[in-house]
């Protein structure tokens, strides 16, 4: 080969090299473009999207307010047919109690009603939610006739705070015994505080004290706790004529002068309790002894003389008494000496004893069994012995069963009744019965717990 021929091939390769080297630089620049076409699509669409979703989302929010708007229309229209619902009921019911066959009743027999609504307390504690307040708020009629019935107000139990007795609660005890007009009044006072704390305040300060003894010749039924020197105020700031009277002393930290008895009359009270360690018998004026038919003595570590008592109050219909323990016996029971005759009480026809939790486990009865053997009552159809300790569970068997049959054996009555209550059963309970049943003595042994209320000197 010519070096002509071969000069021209070699530029003819070198052209060929350059044009596969521009083509591929053509290429990639292509490429590269390409590459960045995408990112610019996906911004443009994103913007795109993003403006479309804003403009949703406003649609949204408006959709919203608008129910939002709707549903506070609906609970306008629901507050709106609630109020015309209870109009109605308030209608119904009102056009109901106008052809209701109580609304017909004769006011005698509303009274009735009223009566038996009373709670059974003895004494009413007032309280809005029972009769007889509950019933002055159900209409006008009612209200009209509660306050037109005395026997309703006649009893109740107040609290006297002295001077700090609030005067919505004394404006209350007015209105109260206001109603009962000049019915005989049941009323219980009581005065927790112990009369040493205040003792330097006149208790006739206090409204209450005053209103009670504006009404206290009404008195019937009278049982205070408090005091002695609150109860001796209290007797001296009225002119007390009552029947029945309880009377609980409570213990204060100074001496008091409890050797004088109690300004009483001297013509009705029959029916005394006296509770409490200075609850002395000569409280009560000697002069009404001979009438006194029911008492109760409750006084711990007091002497307790069945024979004196029985000759002192003649009259005893029922005779209560708690008995406690003092040492090994049963606390102060004064057995009678051997010269001591058979002491006589005619008309003594109920004995009940009761029994504290110490004298149930570890009291003696043998001055007790003493006592009855000393005993004559002909008119006794019923002796009770009464545990106040249910846990403690005396047994029948140990509770004088020989001198029973002896004090039942002085009795005329034809039906006798010997009680054991928070005792146990003896082994042979059935046998028991009929042994007393031969005797005319109906034998019962119950279980009332603790609960034993035994201050219910009215039965």
């Amino acid at each position: 080969m010519s070096l002509l021929t071969a000069s021209s091939v070699h530029y003819r390769a070198m052209d060929s090299i350059t044009a596969v080297s521009a083509k591929q630089l053509d290429d990639v620049l292509c490429t590269m473009n390409s590459a960045s076409s995408p990112l610019e699509v996906e911004i443009s669409e994103a913007r795109i999207a993003l403006q479309r979703d804003g403009e949703e989302l406003l649609n949204i929010d408006f959709v919203l307010d608008s129910l939002h708007a709707e549903i506070e229309a609906i609970h306008v229209r629901i507050s709106l047919q609630r109020e015309k619902r209870c109009a109605v009921e308030s209608r119904i019911l009102e056009n109901k109690a106008r052809i209701s066959p109580v609304k017909f009743l004769p006011t005698e027999i509303l009274q009735q009603i009223f009566k038996s609504c009373l709670p059974n307390d003895r004494y009413v504690i007032p309280h809005i939610m029972s009769a007889p307040l509950l019933l002055c708020q159900i209409c006008r009629r009612w209200r009209d006739i509660a306050q037109a019935t005395p026997e309703l107000w006649s009893s109740i139990d107040v609290h006297d705070w002295g001077i700090w007795t609030a005067d919505i609660y004394t404006a209350m005890v007015t209105r109260w015994l206001a109603a009962a007009r000049t019915r005989p009044l049941a009323v219980s006072v009581v005065c927790l505080q112990k009369w040493d704390w205040f003792r330097h305040y006149d208790p006739t300060q206090s409204g209450l004290f005053r209103l009670l003894a504006s009404h206290s010749v009404q008195f019937h039924d009278l049982h205070i706790q408090a005091s002695r020197g609150y109860i001796d105020a209290f007797m001296t700031s009225g002119s007390y004529a009552m029947k029945h009277l309880l009377i609980s002393v409570m213990p204060t930290s100074f001496l008091v002068n409890s050797g004088h008895p109690l300004t009483l009359c001297t013509s009705n009270v029959t029916h005394v309790a006296l509770c409490g360690k200075e609850a002395l018998i000569n409280l009560i004026p000697r002069a009404t002894f001979p009438q006194i038919t029911h008492l109760t003595l409750d006084r711990p570590g007091a002497e307790v003389d069945f024979t004196k008592i029985l000759f002192e109050f003649p009259a005893l219909i029922k005779l209560k008494i708690k008995l406690f323990v003092h040492g090994e016996s049963l606390d102060m029971v004064t057995p009678p000496s051997d010269a001591t005759p058979l002491i006589k009480h005619q008309t003594l026809e109920i004995l009940s004893i009761y029994l504290s939790e110490d004298a149930v486990q570890f009291g003696d009865v043998a001055p007790l069994a003493r006592i009855f053997d000393s005993l004559s009552l002909p008119s006794l159809r019923e002796l009770a012995f009464l545990a106040l300790g249910p846990r403690w569970q005396a047994v029948v068997d140990e509770w004088l069963p020989d001198s029973v049959k002896v004090l039942f054996s002085g009795s005329s009555c034809s039906a006798k009744r010997l009680l054991y209550r928070n005792f146990k059963h003896p082994l042979d309970l059935d046998g028991c019965r009929e042994q007393l049943k031969n005797h005319a003595i109906d034998l019962r042994v119950d279980n009332a717990g603790s609960g034993c209320h035994w201050y219910d000197i009215a039965s």
